[in-house]
């Protein structure tokens, strides 16, 4: 019996260790030698069929080439077509025969190599086959399919002796377990199900912790565009696809309801939560005790707070702020400062935030002392002030009146190395404007500009009304002059204090030409403006241009208010004789209005019409003097324009 790489040789005798592999292939040691060398290698009986056909065809090439010659020139036949086609037919058949034959000669399985390699233990060579079938005495089976049993010897070893035995390469185990083919295997991103189930489950978990948090990110932009529909819908799907929403995905659909200022659907969400077996965190509770806070109601705010500790779920100090910054929102400093103490008293440490609160409410009440109490105790905590801090109690001072205070505060944050900032001067500015301190006033806005701030409208206005609480015109319109020159914008409370400068000093016709400039600068007059310009011509008594002056601003839709109405009752009684009759028949009509009343309508009201004509008319329409506080003589608040 032949093989294709030599004979196979049938021994009964026990064969060498180094040999056996060889004969189990079907080869001697012998012969393998001989088909390893490179002169015989080339010679192989393969290699035999190629050079017949090479032969083959030049033998062809060569008879056809002389068959031509011999009919060209015996001109047995005279058609030239005949001799064109011979021709052609000659030289396809040159190249038509190498063609296929080596078409189908790739298509044949490569030859089975004598010694195994590592990438070729996956298949038996034939031989081998043939070698075991004819050992045993028997045929080899012509069934494709064999069992285990039927693997050679050398691929069935999987121990380090018989490795040894059948010359196969042991495992060494200091060396990773790198495979020697050249073909790697692809690396996954994650593993495949063929891995241990635990691998696997970690791996979903993974995958579904991803999803989520995408769907939690999508109901966040939703909540900042203020989409609660949307985030609800979103959530919604969440639930549909398989996953468990989490805090951080109900957080964000409270969240974007709150924004809205939906309390109640805020709160059903935070209930649903608790059913659903998520318990809210301190976020939950927080994002509910802030809407309740911005909608003005710190009593909802408080009963949130005491239900979260009654729920187990830990305050924090941004709770405690938000409620503290709820009472002291609307001036109720007692409830704040009693909540601060309750956040010591449970061991949280109170912050910043909390303390700004406080001091924030004792500055809006003009309580300079009260705010300062709070900063030295903040202090004493160990926090440290910052600038809203100064400048909140600044602002204290500004409206308490009190200079001193006021500057000691600012040299004080000065020296902790705390730039003030424009507001922080204007509210100094302020101070000095409210106590008539023109050139104080002055001072402290240069050396603003000498520390690089820039001037606002409210600076210059805080100025203006310095100047005009002193009754310096000139003053007055040279900083007004100065302001256009460095390019901030005038507004309508400017060009008011700069007319109640010019009603305090009585000069009607610069009052006059202020008014214009300011409708030529594009600037719509208000209320109270048109009540700056009618105090100049009060003081000489000139009802006739006051009444004018209220024609006009009824014309623009602009309707009285007790600050023009104290203008016209005042130009009634500075009047010569007294208009008692215009001043009553004013009165009525403006109570009838619903204007409110307050302590200078009535000492005008008095003027003019007598003290006991007034009572007598306060009592028949049920006035109250303390219906509306009182403007202040100069220099209109900002925050009432």
């Amino acid at each position: 019996m032949f093989s294709r790489n030599g004979p196979i040789m049938k021994s009964s005798s026990p064969v060498d260790p180094k040999t056996h592999t060889f004969e189990r292939l079907g080869a001697t040691p012998q012969i393998m030698k001989t088909t390893a060398s490179p002169h015989t290698r080339s010679m192989r009986r393969s290699d035999y069929p190629v050079a017949l056909l090479v032969t083959g065809l030049i033998v062809i090439v060569y008879l056809v080439d002389n068959t031509l010659y011999e009919i060209s020139v015996s001109k047995s036949y005279t058609s030239e077509h005949l001799y064109f086609y011979l021709e052609i037919a000659a030289v396809a058949l040159c190249v038509v025969c190498p063609t296929l034959y080596l078409h189908c000669g790739s298509k044949r399985k490569p030859l089975a190599y004598a010694t195994p390699m590592r990438g070729d233990l996956d298949a038996e060579p034939q031989v081998a086959r043939q070698r075991r079938s004819s050992s045993s005495g028997g045929v080899a089976s012509s069934s494709s399919v064999t069992d285990a049993n039927d693997e050679p010897a050398w691929l069935q070893a999987t121990s380090p002796e018989a490795q040894k035995r059948f010359l196969l390469p042991v495992k060494d185990s200091r060396r990773d377990s790198v495979p020697k083919s050249k073909v790697v295997p692809p690396v996954r991103d994650g593993p495949q199900r063929t891995q241990q189930p635990q691998q696997w489950m970690q791996h979903c978990q993974s995958k579904d912790a991803r999803n989520l948090a995408r769907w939690n990110q999508a109901i966040n932009n939703a909540a900042k565009t203020g989409d609660p529909e949307k985030a609800e819908k979103l959530l919604e799907e969440i639930e549909k696809s398989g996953l468990q929403p989490d805090k951080i995905s109900y957080n964000s659909v409270i969240h974007a309801c709150a924004r809205q200022g939906n309390i109640t659907r805020a709160e059903s969400w935070l209930t649903t939560m608790r059913q659903k077996g998520i318990e809210p965190n301190t976020i939950s509770y927080n994002i509910i005790i802030d809407t309740c806070v911005k909608a003005d109601d710190p009593a909802a705010a408080e009963s949130w707070l005491t239900r979260m500790t009654k729920d187990g779920v830990e305050p924090n100090e941004v709770s405690y702020a938000t409620v503290i910054h709820g009472h002291a929102k609307k001036g109720e400093i007692n409830l704040a400062e009693q909540w601060l103490r309750k956040m010591i008293s449970s061991g949280v440490e109170p912050n910043t935030v909390s303390y700004n609160s406080l001091i924030y409410a004792c500055g809006r009440r003009g309580h300079a002392a009260c705010a300062e109490k709070w900063a030295l105790e903040m202090e004493e905590r160990g926090l440290k002030a910052q600038l809203s801090t100064y400048t909140a109690i600044v602002d204290a001072c500004a409206k308490a009146g009190d200079v001193v205070r006021a500057e000691r505060w600012m040299e004080k944050m000065l020296a902790c190395d705390i730039e003030p900032n424009v507001v922080s001067y204007s509210a100094m500015i302020d101070t000095c404007a409210k106590g008539g301190d023109l050139q104080r006033a002055e001072l402290w806005h240069a050396r603003m500009l000498e520390q690089g701030v820039e001037p606002n409208a409210h600076s210059f206005s805080a100025v203006i009304n310095a100047c005009a609480k002193a009754g310096d015109v000139p003053a007055a319109c040279h900083w007004l002059a100065q302001m256009e020159k460095n390019g901030v914008p005038a507004d309508v409370v400017v060009y008011s204090a700069v007319l109640d400068a010019c009603a305090k000093a009585s000069e009607c016709v610069r009052a006059k030409q202020v008014f214009q400039q300011m409708r030529s600068r594009g600037i719509k007059p208000n209320v109270v403006s048109y009540a700056s310009l009618a105090k100049p011509y009060a003081h000489q008594g000139d009802w006739n241009e006051v009444e004018q002056l209220r024609e006009t601003m009824e014309s623009e839709g602009l309707a009285m208010n007790e600050y023009f109405l104290y203008a016209q009752l005042l130009a009634y009684a500075s009047a010569q004789p007294r208009k008692a009759e215009r001043a009553e028949a004013t009165f009525r009509e403006a109570i009838v209005a619903g204007v409110k009343v307050n302590k200078f309508v009535i000492t005008a009201a008095v003027r003019a019409m007598g003290r006991m004509r007034c009572d007598q008319l306060i009592s028949e329409l049920g006035v109250s003097c303390t219906a509306a506080k009182p403007q202040p003589k100069y220099g209109p608040s900002r925050k009432m324009i």
